[in-house]
């Protein structure tokens, strides 16, 4: 049966002949029925009744854009282009009426958002990214110990190691052993507690940071740094401001307390509330965000002994005196008058790698500029900084350099031994499960924020030194540690301080468990 969808052929040749020829029109053909469903473009819903809401219609959505535009606009700022295409067509009809077009331009502080450019002026006074004026503590790389331009290079790398020879490696790795035989003596262990942390213990459950600042506050009443209720207290690298929370419980200083909290960037659930207190005079408490490496100690404002609970600024008086001296022209100004300090306490608890080492900077700066006109013994009472993550150190920053050259250590060597350092926290990956048997991936987050996964590098160095098994590795990296800690020690007694290393808390508690403690010689 023929189909009657489809034409009949001719069976004639005449017709082919003719064609082939030009001279036979082409028959029309009946077109197919479409099978499919033909797809009909829906109208355009209503504009939107919502007031002040965009008129620009999303295609893939089938619905209007639900933004909300500017107060006499049809769009929002997203769609804004819009109104200007539409502009531009009325402009185009008419040309004899001008119709003025709104334009978005890049913000100069910050490209990656746009402003109106008739709005552009309020703008720049209220931009979040506006460079803001630097503050009389800020003077640039004042704490590193080389200008990074005057400083050796030296390659990094992660599989830096790696492509050591044998010999050479071999070499470096008994350098090391050397010198921590001859300059690192031994350390003692003094785990120690305090009360303003016997609470805590009791009611959490991972008490391994709390067994950590108990310890450290147990080190400072011992070394007399809580004796005086006047002194004032820098956190370094404080973070939320935890360890200076206890400090002030452990103080009991009814507001006559001043701290003062460094770090980089302001956290979440700060505890600046806490070290206020509760009673009516509160503790003067200030937060400086500044790095480290910036920060003139002897410019903060916090420091001053006219600064306290009840008086938080300096003196309206001083400030006029400090204006007019300005102001005038004489070349023969005379020194600002010396203002008299609070004694001095830093503290820091787990200062992570070149951190500590521009701290010292930073304290001996301020202890050698202070001295001249201090009536104190010390403007620096005393240090204490809990020691961690050494693999973030850097040549330029570490302030005892003729350490360095003293043992031998070139910028090359030094990168090579942080690099090192870092397999004394490594985690054994055969050591899946402690003595309890229970497996330590199972902790809560942070009990060990210390921990380093073994590497692939150290795992073929297993190959590349036969004999350098996970323990010896695990002891080559504290050896490295104690070195870069053995010369900041150096560093300080050179600088008139008693300095020394203690283990805090065993190394269940915490891997990073030894901490740099000094006070000034008698």
């Amino acid at each position: 049966m023929a189909d009657s969808k489809r034409p009949l052929e001719s069976k004639d040749p005449k017709p082919i002949i003719e064609a082939m020829a030009g001279t036979l029109e082409a028959p029309v053909l009946h077109p197919r029925n479409r099978t499919k469903r033909q797809k009909v473009q829906a109208p355009l819903p209503p504009v939107p009744d919502r007031p002040r809401q965009c008129h620009f219609f999303l295609p893939g959505k089938r619905k209007y854009c639900s933004l909300t535009a500017r107060m006499g606009n049809k769009y929002c700022g997203e769609h804004h282009f819009m109104a200007e295409a539409e502009a531009k067509k009325t402009n185009n009809s008419d040309s004899n009426e001008e119709h003025p077009v709104r334009k978005r331009i890049p913000c100069p502080f910050d490209p990656s958002h746009t402003v109106w450019e008739d709005d552009m002026k309020p703008h720049l006074y209220k931009c979040n990214a506006r460079p803001k004026e630097n503050p009389s503590l800020f003077c640039k790389d004042v704490n590193l110990t080389l200008q990074p331009e005057e400083a050796p290079t030296a390659t990094t790398g992660v599989d830096l190691l790696g492509k050591l020879s044998h010999e050479k490696l071999a070499e470096l790795i008994q350098k090391i052993r050397d010198l921590h035989a001859k300059y690192v003596p031994e350390i003692g262990t003094s785990i120690l507690s305090h009360s303003a942390l016997d609470e805590r213990k009791k009611i959490t459950k991972n008490i391994k940071h709390a067994h950590q600042q108990a310890s450290l506050l147990g080190h400072m009443d011992r070394l007399q740094m809580l004796s005086d209720p006047t002194t004032c207290f820098v956190e370094f690298g404080a973070g939320r401001g935890e360890l200076s929370a206890y400090l002030k419980m452990a103080m009991d200083d009814h507001g006559s307390g001043t701290f003062v909290l460094v770090d980089r960037t302001p956290p979440r659930n700060k505890f600046d509330n806490s070290i206020l207190g509760l009673e009516e005079i509160k503790s003067l408490v200030k937060r400086h965000t500044i790095d480290i490496k910036d920060l003139v100690l002897a410019e903060v404002p916090e420091l001053r002994r006219d600064v306290t609970a009840t008086q938080r600024e300096v003196p309206v008086k001083e400030v006029t005196e400090s204006i007019e001296t300005n102001d005038t022209t004489d070349k023969d100004t005379k020194e600002p008058e010396y203002v008299e300090k609070k004694p001095v306490v830093a503290v820091s608890k787990h200062l992570c790698g070149g951190a500590t080492d521009i701290t010292l900077k930073c304290l001996t700066s301020y202890q050698e500029s202070e001295c001249k006109n201090s009536p104190l013994p010390s403007p620096v009472k005393g240090i204490l900084i809990a020691l961690c993550c050494h693999q973030l150190c850097h040549h330029y920053m570490y302030p005892n350099q003729a350490f360095l050259k003293e043992i031998g250590i070139t910028p090359q060597e030094f990168v090579y031994l942080t690099r090192m350092s870092s397999w004394a926290v490594c985690v054994n990956p055969t050591k899946s499960a402690d003595a309890s048997g229970e497996s330590k991936a199972s902790e809560p987050a942070g009990e060990e924020e210390h921990h380093v996964e073994a590497d692939k590098e150290l795992d073929e160095l297993r190959t590349h030194i036969p004999g350098l098994d996970f323990d010896a590795r695990e002891k080559l990296g504290q050896q490295c540690k104690r070195l870069l800690d053995i010369g900041r020690v150096m560093y300080l007694r050179e600088n008139g301080f008693d300095a020394e290393l203690v283990y805090y808390v065993d190394k269940e508690t915490s891997l990073e468990n030894l901490a740099l403690m000094a006070v000034p010689k008698q």
